[in-house]
């Protein structure tokens, strides 16, 4: 995550100025980071949401005309929590953080790299 951030500070996405494959496949992982891995994983060093790059970028990406409809964190919730027996005896799924609702805040991945800039609004 630290790598990531890193990375993120200079340019728009993960391979340059350009929106990738790269790009999907972190924005998969790094959405449901907070809401399960932390809790869940115990990785808990520290959240997506303590990485100022790292939240913006997934906003971006989620504000990305068909991504939000198609990430259901509830979904995401209760097959993580429900699926490891052994890691969630009691089967308890957390309500929050409510990382959905963070992720419809402004982001500030226009300010960052060159090319291909999208707004909430395209």
């Amino acid at each position: 995550l630290d790598r990531l951030e890193d990375i993120l500070s200079n340019q728009r996405y993960l391979a340059g100025d350009q929106f990738t494959e790269a790009d999907v496949r972190a924005f998969v992982t790094l959405v449901r980071f907070d809401e399960v891995y932390v809790v869940y994983f115990k990785t808990n060093k520290k959240r997506i949401f303590d990485y100022p790059n790292l939240m913006n970028y997934i906003r971006e990406i989620y504000q990305m005309e068909g991504v939000a409809p198609t990430t259901h964190m509830d979904h995401i919730k209760g097959h993580y929590y429900s699926s490891h027996p052994h890691l969630n005896i009691f089967g308890v799924i957390p309500i929050g953080p409510n990382v959905i609702a963070d992720l419809m805040k402004e982001h500030n991945r226009n300010d960052i790299g060159g090319a291909n800039k999208r707004t909430k609004s395209n």
